[in-house]
């Protein structure tokens, strides 16, 4: 699985500066990280004069843009996906995905108070593994001071390298993810790997991504007991 952890605190509390930061000194290491950011007051990537802007106000759902070794999209995301739905869809290549924002997610998270005092919400919010702020708070978890951003990226580092190689199965169906029951994770993982395996480059592969177009005509079998 390609590790996620989100980096959370109250609004202009230095989620970005330390997220940055750690950034930097995993990508010396050579980690390719790559990052999903949260806004809760919508954004424009795009300007009202360029061609794909015009293309997207005509009507396009979604737009890619491609030029000069970069790649990005945008468009319309309703209902918005979950974090873990963003990096498989679009981030499959990375070894990590680090996340500023959604503190209602459910994954890992390190929470940023450069002001010294944690949000009460934090008392409440599953998955906090750590506290970057300039002395210890209520909180029972790791606490890192804002100086400390290289032990900090060391405990990142530590779980991408605990958790990359965990085995994840996941299907989508239309763009939502379908839940399976890990009985099946495990008979989809072993067929698969049985038949790309024997594949020529198939070697060395971390993650498999299969993409199937039904057929006109062709429908997903309901089971018998939802007919």
């Amino acid at each position: 699985m390609i590790p996620i952890i989100g980096f959370v605190g109250e609004k202009k509390s230095g989620k970005t500066l330390i997220l940055q930061k750690v950034i930097a000194l995993l990508s010396k290491k050579k980690f390719k990280i790559g990052v999903i950011k949260h806004t809760g007051h919508g954004f424009k990537i795009d300007h009202p004069e360029t061609d794909s802007y015009k293309l997207f106000a005509s009507g396009a759902s979604k737009i890619a843009l491609l030029g000069h070794g970069e790649v990005g999209f945008y468009g319309k995301a309703v209902p918005e996906p979950e974090p873990e739905q963003v990096r498989d869809l679009y981030l499959p290549e990375m070894d990590a995905v680090l996340v500023e924002g959604f503190k209602d997610a459910a994954i890992p998270k390190v929470l940023i108070a450069l002001s010294g005092i944690a949000p009460k919400w934090a008392k409440d919010m599953g998955g906090l593994i750590a506290v970057v702020s300039p002395k210890k708070t209520e909180l029972k978890v790791r606490h890192f001071k804002p100086a400390q951003t290289r032990e900090l990226s060391k405990l990142v580092e530590s779980y991408i390298k605990t958790h990359r190689h965990k085995r994840e199965v996941k299907i989508y169906l239309d763009g939502k993810e379908l839940f399976i029951k890990p009985f099946i994770k495990d008979f989809v993982l072993n067929a698969t790997v049985g038949m790309v395996g024997s594949l020529r480059d198939a070697a060395g592969a971390r993650r498999i991504q299969i993409s199937i177009d039904l057929p006109e005509g062709m429908k997903v079998p309901i089971p018998a007991t939802e007919k």
